[in-house]
């Protein structure tokens, strides 16, 4: 196998890898907040981009942890954020660009484990706000 297939097969286990982790996340909180959280995973392939991430919804509320990747000139970008309701951006990590697959699957791993590391916790926030307010 040549370089460029051994990278396109290591880009492809790290999108996999990153779409696993956030389906195992939504699982997790989920069962740990039923019956006040309901989650469906984001999964979107077009062209060259590719949008990884988690939706949950939380009494009303929609927190939306993404990753956008894709091919641009040669180089692969890479940024992510986590939105509450469509507008109040609550992380947002900085983009990232480079042609180097490694470093790019790595960026991407750690994207992943920094939106996923915090969702439990912002779903228990959403959850004991909205208990305080009844």
């Amino acid at each position: 196998m040549d370089a460029n297939s051994q990278g396109a097969v290591r880009l492809l286990r790290a999108l996999l890898r990153t779409a696993a982790l956030f389906t195992e996340t939504g699982r997790s909180v989920y069962q740990d907040h039923f019956p006040h959280v309901r989650w469906m995973p984001v999964s979107d392939l077009g062209g060259h981009a590719v949008r990884l991430g988690l939706e949950l919804a939380v009494l009303g509320h929609e927190l939306v942890f993404e990753i956008r990747a894709g091919l641009e000139e040669d180089r692969f970008t890479i940024e992510g954020d986590m939105v509450l309701d469509g507008e109040v951006v609550q992380l947002a990590l900085p983009p990232a660009a480079t042609a180097d697959v490694e470093r790019f699957v790595a960026v991407l791993d750690r994207y992943a484990e920094e939106l996923t590391e915090p969702a439990r916790a912002h779903v228990g926030a959403l959850i004991e706000s909205f208990a305080q307010e009844v």
